[in-house]
């Protein structure tokens, strides 16, 4: 542990950021554990460690730290209790866990203490705990039983004590386990090399296919066995996902476990592994090369609680019956997918395995960037140990969503819509991205966190909204520079914005995939360039854009709130963008930004154009284009459009909006086009569906419109 800690501690030096040396061992340990455990080791991230304060350890309520666990289904609240080795001790630890449940939920003896550190860390006074906002009370310590038994022991009684309310639960990670979880990032396992379960009789055995995958019933302690030695060691490595707790379905499993274990095979779904091969030897069968992909949450359970007779369950054991390295993954992940779809999972886990998911991660690991597609995975840090080599498909999405299609507020607010909403989803992984514009959109993300941090501890207060605006606006940052790129690079587009006065319009314009190259120059001095760029966003457009607000709202004083709403950018700070550059960039920012932003070959911004014409992002169904296409003539073609979207989207199975959305079937609609030309000149299809269903759409026009 201390080797980890030391490596921590030299990780924040070399990001100027806090010297952690001075802090306690139990601060230290909290460090260590939030930076692998919340934030998957990302050294961009790293600033975020301290975001849960690093609280005084003789605090009455025990909490050191407060953190958000977005690897759970509902973004559970974790708050924090370190206890060193040397201190580790029954049933002292057991009291812990109350006292700090007791102040978390006792307003009235903690106004000053856990209260509010709460409020300060969720800004919100009135915040409360409930089922959709739990709170794990989880106890961290270096401290790891030396038998089991003792561990069970330990678990067994923490399990017996029962949280007062019901939206509470305690857990115990131990030295062990940290060290694990470390090991998974610093080098990670992707299956169990070798292991053994019981079953209950070969003859119970059922064989499928030619390479013989088998249904058996085994052992729960052979499966406690290996949860023991392997939960943290490739057990669980081809899942979509690792175990998140649900506490209605892991009571039952318990309740089962305990009062009815011989009605668990009835009860329960079994787990599901899949190997490279098995051998059977009478009742036991030694499984090479394996990983649960079905049945982790059970596992887990099974690893964890005491039972008093052994029973079995069902166990279904697929071997891979492909030798090719890809067709083995992509059989694994169909497995996976396939298996795990009717359990309660997040969107983001069902995309995991999607053919355009693995695409990402496989592009960006040919530039040397490690993409997580799915929750749990961890990167491995000797092979992408820099700030920017390390992400996720959802960080990925919210980065394209602000830079490229100008959201800045859904990315930093509706994160859950980048998988969840199909349409957006389509949008943002539909198409391939220029590798190098997202390593440099990764080194955006990496270099504000270090810049935000060097803001802060440089502030002399004489600007009052700087500290509160660059904490909340990474995203905002993030489409100041996309618009300023788009301009820079596209000659017309401020013509374009000046020709019209609509805010959709305007956006629809600005909000196009159409940069396929670099957006930064490669330099030696590259961090203090990225630095430099962001303090002429903040001063030219970020702070003035808030200025404008609060001179007609002036107390208005919500920083979180104004970046997460798309409007307030596109009405206050792509406003000030527009007026500074309103007669193009003026010639002394356009000396600093070339000094910065990449300078595209003419074949580069050739790519660009093409890209306008392949993929369209259409917002508006008005134009201010002159029509003479009657109200009534619309609505008819209107009416026989959606008709031909229905038949066709269910003749081919595919989405509704895959053939065209409501907004383009409104534009069609409106201006009536009969050509082709017509049709591209009106922005509102993809070059694959004018391909498609252009002269469909075209036909359909001619029935009611003949243009003389």
């Amino acid at each position: 542990m201390e080797k980890y800690i030391a490596n921590l501690i030299s990780e924040f030096k070399n990001f100027a950021l806090e010297d952690i040396s001075n802090f306690s061992y139990e601060e230290k340990l909290l460090c260590l554990y939030s930076y692998y455990h919340y934030f998957n080791a990302d050294s961009s991230k790293i600033s975020d460690v301290l975001q849960g304060d690093i609280f005084a350890d003789k605090s009455p309520d025990h909490i050191a730290g407060i953190y958000i666990d977005h690897e759970s289904d509902n973004d559970d609240v974790d708050a924090i209790i370190v206890v060193q080795e040397r201190n580790f001790e029954f049933p002292s630890i057991l009291k812990m866990f109350k006292e700090a449940e007791a102040y978390a939920f006792d307003s009235k003896d903690n106004k000053d203490d856990t209260r509010a550190k709460l409020s300060k860390y969720f800004r919100d006074d009135d915040y409360r705990f409930s089922d959709a906002k739990p709170l794990k009370i989880r106890l961290i310590t270096d401290y790891t039983p030396k038998t089991l038994n003792q561990k069970r022991a330990i678990l067994n009684a923490l399990q017996a004590l029962e949280p007062v309310n019901k939206c509470v639960s305690y857990s115990i990670s131990f030295g062990s386990e940290i060290e694990y979880e470390i090991l998974e990032i610093e080098n990670p396992k992707e299956f169990v090399d070798k292991a053994v379960i019981k079953i209950d009789a070969v003859e119970n055995c059922v064989r499928f296919g030619t390479e013989k995958s088998l249904i058996a019933n085994i052992s729960a302690y052979s499966l406690k066995y290996l949860y023991e030695q392997f939960g943290y060691r490739g057990l669980f490595a081809q899942n979509l996902r690792y175990y998140v707790k649900n506490a209605k379905i892991d009571g039952n499993i318990i309740e089962t476990m305990q009062e009815h274990p011989e009605n668990f095979w009835y009860y329960n779904n079994g787990v599901i592994f899949i190997c490279d091969d098995y051998t059977i030897q009478e009742t036991s069968i030694i499984l090479k090369n394996f990983s649960i992909i079905n049945g982790g949450q059970t596992t887990k359970l099974i690893g964890e609680t005491e039972f008093q007779n052994d029973f079995y369950l069902q166990c279904k054991i697929i071997k891979n019956k492909y030798e090719d390295e890809e067709e083995k993954i992509d059989f694994i992940a169909n497995v996976a997918e396939a298996s795990n779809t009717q359990k309660p999972i997040k969107d983001k886990d069902l995309i995991a395995n999607k053919p355009e998911q693995r695409l990402l991660k496989r592009q960006m690991a040919e530039v040397g960037v490690y993409c997580q597609i799915k929750r749990g995975e961890k990167v491995n840090k000797k092979l992408y140990p820099l700030a920017w080599q390390n992400t996720t498909n959802e960080e990925i999405g919210q980065f394209l969503l602000s830079f490229v299609y100008q959201k800045p507020g859904t990315a930093r607010g509706g994160k859950a819509t980048i998988c969840g909403n199909k349409e957006r989803y389509s949008l943002l992984f539909g198409k391939k991205y220029n590798s190098d514009l997202l390593i440099d959109l990764l080194k955006i993300k990496a270099y504000y966190k270090l810049w935000a941090n060097q803001v802060k501890k440089m502030d002399d207060g004489s600007d009052e909204y700087k500290v509160g605006l660059i904490n909340n606006g990474m995203f905002f940052m993030t489409a100041i520079i996309g618009a300023i790129c788009k301009i820079y690079y596209r000659k017309d587009i401020l013509r374009q914005l000046s020709a019209t006065i609509i805010s959709d319009q305007k956006m629809e314009i600005v909000s196009q995939h159409d940069i396929d190259h670099h957006i930064l120059v490669e330099q030696d001095d590259q961090k203090n360039a990225i630095f430099a760029l962001f303090d002429y966003c903040y001063v030219k457009f970020y702070r003035p854009g808030y200025q404008f607000m609060k001179s007609f709202k002036d107390r208005y004083n919500n920083y979180s709130n104004f970046t997460k709403v798309n409007n307030n950018y596109y009405t206050y700070v792509f406003r000030q963008i527009e007026f500074e550059y309103r007669s193009g960039i003026p010639e002394e920012d356009m000396q600093f930004l070339s000094e910065i932003l990449y300078h595209a070959t003419d074949t580069e911004l050739e790519r660009d154009s093409k890209l306008l014409e392949k993929y369209v992002n259409v917002i508006s169904n008005d134009l201010m284009i002159d029509t003479g296409v009657s109200e009534e003539i619309s609505e008819l073609i209107k009416e026989e459009l959606i008709a031909y979207r229905t038949r066709t989207y269910k003749l081919h199975r595919i989405k509704a909006y895959e053939v065209f959305k409501n907004v383009a079937c409104e534009r069609i609609a409106k201006y009536a086009p009969q050509s082709l030309e017509e049709l591209k000149s009106l922005r509102c299809l993809d070059e694959a569906q004018i391909i498609l269903y252009g002269d469909d759409i075209i036909n359909i026009v001619k029935k009611f419109v003949v243009r003389n």
